[in-house]
């Protein structure tokens, strides 16, 4: 039987008697483990850069810095942890949650109130478990460096094109491919017999890597072609795909979410497979486009900063996308952050006189001038 980890916890309040009497109540939820009870964030932020932590209850009014500048900080150190204000003022429900808390708990606590509070903590700890996988599950990964896995144990591949044969393969994942092809895209400048012997042999060598993770029954030969099984064998790109096909909302935001950590560097990047470029341009274009459509649903939600976040991330892609420098741009008038929209058109202006030595678009500079009007 699958057993889920307790969840690990951090109380912050500057007052002791106020973490004391958060601590008892959490006494009675056998889900949640206290790690650390602290009244000076800066200690918090110290114990979670060093330790696995799942949940933090945070007070929102403290005199070294105010919770939602904590949360941010708390975001930017690990974006999986979920956040749960409790505080005696109402009037920060909405900035609580803008900066995507799992939930906002007045003072004095109430059993019944914190009751529907840990519920929901724990449903989404469960989904982030079940999404993850435990460590014994067999992986496979082909953003940034292509590896095959089983926990901490990875394939050692006996030759560089053992690894890329096996990639190769994953990426026909499901479909069979001739061997004439393989030799194609593999060893196109070897004497047809040649290749023939090194791509036996290469098979073979990956078989035998397969099986120290117990998965050499994933390569399938039939009228001599070729073909990785994958089965229900987790592969971030697959899993990526899954999310690309759907349409993002309220309901399914958090998958869309995890889905973007799937995400740590382009398809196959660090191995340069010539035979890659093609479903590497097309997976960064959907990439983008999910990050977009993310963007917009915070947004329109009201959401801002979450929506900043995402016009931010599909910038580190796509610098020079005027479009995209126009939403950032929209958002921060709209939420009448003046500074930072004064701030970002003036370090766009100057990236594209510097470095690209053109000017911004018309569209862009009669934006800034009308949203400047604001200022």
């Amino acid at each position: 039987m699958e057993v889920e980890p307790l969840i690990r916890t951090i109380l912050i309040d500057d007052e002791r008697p106020a973490l004391n009497n958060l601590e008892r109540f959490l006494r009675d939820y056998d889900e949640i483990e206290v790690i650390g009870a602290y009244t000076d964030v800066f200690d918090a932020f110290e114990e979670i850069k060093n330790e696995e932590v799942h949940l933090i209850l945070l007070d929102i009014e403290m005199p070294k810095m105010k919770g939602i500048v904590a949360a941010e900080k708390i975001s930017e150190i690990d974006p999986d942890i979920q956040i749960v204000f409790i505080t005696a003022y109402n009037n920060y429900a909405l900035d609580a949650f803008e900066v995507n808390a799992t939930d906002y708990v007045m003072k004095p606590i109430m059993k019944r109130r914190l009751d529907k509070t840990m519920e929901k903590v724990i449903k989404k700890h469960k989904n982030n478990f079940k999404f993850n996988k435990s460590e014994e599950e067999n992986k496979i990964l082909c953003f940034g460096n292509f590896e095959i896995r089983r926990g901490q144990q990875c394939i050692k591949w006996r030759t560089s094109k053992a690894k890329e044969l096996a990639a190769y393969l994953i990426h026909h994942r499901g479909k069979f491919i001739h061997k004439s092809k393989i030799i194609e895209e593999l060893w196109n400048n070897k004497e047809e017999e040649h290749a023939i012997k090194l791509l036996h042999t290469n098979i073979y060598y990956v078989r035998s890597g397969l099986k120290t993770i117990n998965l050499d029954h994933t390569i399938v030969y039939s009228n001599e072609m070729y073909k990785f099984d994958i089965g229900a064998i987790f592969c971030d790109v697959e899993e990526l795909e899954k999310v690309f096909s759907s349409t993002v909302n309220s309901k399914n935001i958090e998958i869309f979410e995890r889905a973007v950590r799937l995400y740590r560097a382009e398809y196959l990047e660090e191995n340069d497979y010539c035979w890659a470029v093609n479903e590497q341009v097309r997976i960064n274009e959907k990439y983008v486009s999910m990050l977009t459509d993310i963007s917009e649903f915070y947004v329109s939600e009201g959401k801002y900063t979450r929506g900043i976040l995402y016009l931010k991330l599909i910038l580190e892609k796509e610098p020079y996308d005027e479009e995209i420098h126009r939403k950032l741009l929209n958002v921060y008038a709209s939420i009448k952050d003046y500074d930072s929209f004064k701030e970002h058109y003036k370090d766009l202006y100057n990236s594209f006189k510097d470095e690209l030595g053109v000017e911004l678009s018309n569209r862009t500079k009669e934006m800034h001038e009308n949203l400047s009007v604001r200022c």
